[in-house]
């Protein structure tokens, strides 16, 4: 799916803007690749009329689906209704919550469909019998030698490692899709899908940390330049569960 937001600047970190036709920006983001970018509507701003019909047929260019802005004036709608393209108004918060919100909420879908169309949802090999799967954020897709990634959200892969007792059964890398987007909500989801029980961190921000443990996944805090350290370290109980006082005030 791809959605597009309203913003009155061209950062995730913008306000929603309430005006569709005269917004500043449009940000874009595509559920598929987990892209967002944006379109600068200076043409829209500074138009005299048709603003709202012609942010429709950017829209309809862009391939969008569903709009996310404060308010569709009359001809906007019937321009967006005759290209096929939904909207919902009086949305308010940042881009980046507004594109967070609306990508779990597709994500939450095609797991619950089986989609095929899913990104990584479901894990392509079951958690080994009797094991636990820990997730490391790392840099490189390059098993137990991967580099441990001092992001969480913004990690170039997951390296999940199921461990029984004081054993590595087996080790899979999970590519993050979620970090073009910067949301938090959406790593969450993408490691629940492949059944992920816990999760060691460099640092963490306070609403992933939250999400996590509504999902029943438990977030650790942990050290190691390797995923094969950081797992060493993990099975000698030398790194615990998270502190409050260890999250970062970003938000992932």
């Amino acid at each position: 799916m791809i959605i597009a937001v309203t913003a009155q600047e061209g950062r995730m970190d913008s306000p929603v803007d309430s005006h569709f036709g005269r917004a500043p920006f449009f940000m874009i983001a595509n559920s598929e690749t987990m892209e967002v970018h944006t379109i600068d509507n200076k043409e829209g701003v500074n138009a005299g009329n048709g603003a709202g019909t012609s942010a429709a047929q950017l829209m309809s260019e862009e391939r969008v689906e569903v709009v996310y802005t404060g308010r569709v004036g009359p001809k906007a709608a019937d321009a967006l209704e005759k290209a096929g393209i939904s909207y919902v108004e009086e949305t308010t918060g940042t881009v980046e919550e507004v594109i967070d919100l609306a990508l779990r909420d597709v994500l939450i879908s095609r797991a619950q469909n089986n989609s095929p169309a899913e990104i990584e949802m479901l894990p392509a090999e079951p958690v080994a019998a009797n094991a636990i799967r820990v997730a490391i954020p790392s840099d490189c897709e390059n098993g137990l030698n991967s580099n441990r990634s001092g992001h969480f959200g913004k990690c170039a892969f997951y390296t999940l490692v199921d461990i029984a007792g004081d054993k590595v059964v087996a080790v899979h890398s999970m590519k993050n899709g979620g970090h073009a987007v910067g949301g938090c909500s959406v790593p969450v989801i993408l490691l629940k899908g492949w059944e992920v029980n816990k999760v060691v961190v460099a640092g963490i921000g306070g609403r992933p940390l939250m999400g996590f443990r509504e999902e029943g996944i438990e977030v650790y805090s942990g050290y190691g330049n390797t995923v094969q350290e950081t797992v060493d370290a993990y099975m000698q109980g030398q790194i615990g569960p998270i502190n409050q006082d260890q999250v970062c005030g970003g938000g992932a």
